[in-house]
């Protein structure tokens, strides 16, 4: 479980630090991008969230190959309350806001990519934010973004993908 945890988990990182490089490397989108993959899901590797997302992401895993899937007593507990830390305590969750309209640039550029990271992982490197975005903004509590962040948060998703098709097509080369 750990093994995979960590493995997973630093997958899942570095895609979120292509997708950030991908945008900075667009004129319009700084380079303290860079900066922010340094820095993505680190609270992930350290009390108190490390052990209970070892079991969330075990309890995912499990759930994607159809197996069923029960925590230890106490532990979904704490599976809970690493969540709500993880996203009260970094900036690329709306969470961590007192309103999502608070969020900055960065921090809506990071949680696209986020997003887009975890659509790569479930689907393929052209995979994209936007399925998650149409389900979420607006219809969640912390994702009632006001109309300039929605139009912001798809205009950055229609860049990543853009980007994304040029990167994939160089690498074919």
């Amino acid at each position: 479980m750990v093994t995979f945890f960590e493995r997973r988990t630093r997958e899942h990182i570095g895609r979120v630090r292509r997708n950030l490089a991908a945008l900075a490397a667009l004129p319009d989108y700084p380079q303290a991008l860079l900066d922010r993959g340094e820095i993505h899901d680190e609270s992930k590797f350290v009390p108190p969230e490390r052990i209970p997302y070892i079991w969330l992401t075990e309890f995912h895993r499990r759930r994607q190959n159809g197996e069923a899937f029960t925590y230890p007593d106490g532990v979904k507990e704490q599976v809970e309350a690493a969540i709500h830390h993880h996203v009260t305590t970094n900036r690329h969750h709306p969470e961590f806001h007192a309103s999502p309209d608070d969020m900055s640039d960065l921090d809506l550029i990071e949680m696209v990519c986020d997003w887009t990271a975890i659509a790569q992982e479930l689907g393929d490197n052209r995979s994209s934010a936007r399925q998650w975005a149409d389900r979420t903004i607006g219809n969640w509590e912390h994702f009632n973004f006001g109309e300039a962040k929605k139009q912001f948060i798809y205009r950055v998703i229609d860049d990543l993908e853009q980007q994304l098709i040029v990167f994939n097509e160089e690498s074919i080369r």
